[in-house]
């Protein structure tokens, strides 16, 4: 009788645990596509949505284009609606997406894939469009992709709580879905970084978990279960192998305490997970199919290009290792979380020896291999920690350990006081992250100084948001923008902003960039670490405009919009031309001495351009002793200083603008050597006062 009612109370509590973990998961999915207007594209959306669109296309019709479907028709999207909402009836609107362009083909990706992650979540993404957006009418065309992301996210919440409640008890499953669910990286990435990191890191965690299940319960059906997660996982980013080394060895501290007949059997059957990893990887990707040696071999070198180099000076090296990884998890992670970390790995050491399973070992291993993996001599990291965002479930379940461990230590189990206990815990995490929303992927902890302290030290990707912040600015510009506007970015792509969101009336275009000419265009820029001096034109808004619109976390500005015209001057310069110059060429180029120091306004030569050779390459620097020399950004020739003018030089013109640097000569660096720049007709500086 004690033993039937043994098993049922334990069934009781799985169960009880199995619906915690999907209304936990429920609540962060409804929570997460709620606010999914808040947030704009990343930039590697319109790579990522073309190309599964494109497979998505041919797999579903057979038909290498999109000559079948009726011409997009250009529309509005408010941009602050999650659903189909726009100035257009519905009726007039052609549900074709945005990102099933004409130049982004089947054909164009057969001929140019391979350079670059897997396609499968860019296909299932577009599924989730065809569905949502094109067939139902119901979700708008950009925030339908993404729901598929979210949908991941919401199924690893869920994981995370019932794995953790499973080990360590309900409180500890808490704890953890909790810091998960408001780990400020995941919140905010589960947003709209939702074709590439989030799903690897749902495969990643997905397959750890089937992989422990498959050994621990003896379970050959798991073991093919983990294998189509790791197959999942291959197909979406290559981060998946980093995960075996986790569970190997883990596997092989387990079987160091339990030898078995079916343990060698279970070790046998690991070998599927490769073969059933290289068929979904292969079979999920057309491009593939040509050629799948070389195709797996290419896709091998990219990997390799972006994650060995020589290690930067700029990612805080120490003995050669890079440190950066772990100084931004420590710096960008709520310092609630990271006492429960450090008090779940005090714990691990009792509970390494206690636990049969070893699984407090694999969650350790979970958590520090991904870190490791890119902090070696030799690797290679970029735009924060998204890249090894794996590492974020094991650190929650950690916190969750931590927590347990702490109450239990004080001898605290009253239901009450842990609930209690909690909502105090996460009150103030939960309201940081409702002051910083839409920007979380900016949080940085007290440790630093907040975003305002990374900022202040200098530190490398600081305020690096990955697109997010346009929404924002587009919804600003739709409200206040006169009809027939100019909008240009200040220097990033035209496709990190779906053209659907701004007003048809307006006029959105890079080639209306007018620098000092000021023809009145408003002009957008993301602004973190380097982009202030990136380009003439950035540097020119910064130092001469009042932005129109910004918006700031711990007073530092993430995204700005000016408006290029005379109204928003900060001060007004009177331009003088320079009488005196003596210009030379020489075999490197052309040096301009103005005999004395002035605050530079541009230089305008106009040359012969008959019977010599197109510049190739140029570069401008500045001195003012003719010994130090300080390269502006760009190269000639160029059509980014101002487009609106053109290419430059061009046609017996060239001009190059500045922002006032003081100096005193000026160098261009040219090539070929007897370029037509170099046949000097006449020559002006002009400078401010």
């Amino acid at each position: 009788m004690i033993h039937t009612h043994s098993n049922e109370t334990m069934e009781n509590m799985k169960l009880t645990n199995w619906k915690l973990a999907f209304c936990f998961g429920l609540i962060f999915f409804v929570a997460t596509v709620a606010t999914l207007p808040h947030y704009n594209t990343n930039y590697d959306a319109v790579n990522h949505l073309s190309r599964g669109q494109a497979y998505l296309h041919y797999l579903l019709t057979g038909k290498k284009d999109f000559s079948d479907l009726p011409p997009f028709k250009p529309y509005w999207q408010k941009p602050e609606s999650l659903l189909v909402s726009s100035d257009t009836p519905k009726s007039e609107i052609v549900f074709r997406s945005v990102y099933q362009h004409d130049s982004t083909t089947y054909d164009y990706f057969i001929q140019n894939d391979g350079d670059g992650h897997p396609p499968l979540s860019d296909i299932l993404s577009s599924v989730f469009n065809m569905i949502l957006f094109q067939k139902l009418h119901f979700i708008n065309d950009i925030d339908s992709y993404r729901i598929y992301g979210v949908l991941l996210a919401s199924f690893l919440v869920g994981l995370v709580y019932w794995w953790s409640s499973r080990v360590y008890g309900r409180f500890a499953g808490i704890i953890s879905v909790l810091s998960l669910s408001l780990y400020p990286l995941f919140w905010a990435h589960s947003h709209f970084n939702t074709e590439k990191d989030i799903p690897e890191t749902v495969y990643f965690s997905f397959f750890i978990f089937s992989f422990w299940k498959a050994i621990t319960a003896k379970s050959f059906k798991w073991m093919f279960i983990s294998s189509v997660f790791f197959g999942l996982g291959l197909a979406t980013k290559f981060n998946i192998i980093f995960s075996l080394p986790i569970v190997f060895l883990w596997l092989f501290t387990y079987l160091l305490s339990y030898s078995s007949k079916k343990n060698f059997q279970m070790l046998i059957s690991t070998l599927m997970i490769p073969i059933v990893g290289i068929v979904i990887f292969v079979v999920s990707w057309p491009y593939m199919w040509q050629d799948p040696v070389a195709g797996i071999a290419k896709v091998f070198h990219f990997y390799k290009s972006i994650g060995v180099a020589k290690l930067n000076p700029q990612l805080l090296p120490f003995f050669g290792v890079n440190t950066y990884a772990a100084q931004t998890v420590l710096f960008t992670t709520p310092l609630i979380i990271l006492f429960f970390v450090f008090l779940g790995i005090i714990g691990a050491k009792s509970k390494t020896y206690s636990d049969k399973n070893k699984t407090t070992l694999l969650f350790i291993l979970w958590f520090l291999v991904p870190i490791l993996r890119v902090s070696l001599p030799g690797s290679n990291i970029y735009g924060g920690v998204r890249q090894i965002m794996e590492y974020i479930p094991a650190m929650a379940i950690l916190a969750g350990m931590g927590a347990s461990f702490l109450l239990n230590r004080l001898r605290i189990y009253d239901i009450r006081f842990k609930a209690i206990f909690c909502i105090f815990t996460f009150a103030v995490l939960f309201s940081t992250l409702w002051r910083l929303h839409p920007y979380e992927e900016v949080y940085f902890n007290s440790l630093i100084g907040g975003l305002s302290g990374a900022k202040a030290r200098d530190f490398p990707y600081w305020g690096e948001t990955y697109g997010s912040p346009y929404r924002k600015a587009v919804e600003w510009i739709d409200s206040n923008a006169l009809q027939g506007s100019k909008v240009v970015f200040a220097y990033e792509l035209m496709p990190n902003i779906p053209r659907i969101f701004l007003r048809t009336d307006l006029l959105f275009s890079n080639t209306l960039r007018s620098g000092y000419l000021k023809d009145g265009e408003y002009a957008i820029t993301l602004t973190s670490k380097g982009v202030d001096v990136r380009s003439y034109y950035d540097m020119y808004l910064e130092t001469f405009l009042e932005p129109v619109y910004r918006a700031t976390v711990d007073g530092v500005d993430i995204l700005k919009v000016w408006k290029n015209d005379k109204a928003y001057l900060k001060v007004h310069l009177k331009e003088n031309v320079e009488q005196k110059v003596d210009i030379k060429t020489s075999n490197t180029g052309i040096l301009v001495n103005l005999q004395k120091s002035r605050k530079l306004s541009r230089l305008e030569i106009e040359y012969l351009d008959k019977n010599c050779k197109r510049l190739s390459n140029g570069i401008v620097s500045i001195s003012q002793d003719g010994n130090t020399w300080v390269r502006l950004p760009g190269n000639l020739p160029d059509d980014w200083r101002i487009s609106f003018m053109g290419e430059q030089p061009s046609k017996g013109k060239f001009i190059e603008p500045f922002v006032g640097q003081e100096a005193k000569f000026i160098r261009l660096d040219l090539s070929p050597k007897d370029t037509c720049l170099v046949n000097i007709k006449n020559a002006r500086v002009y400078y401010f006062e």
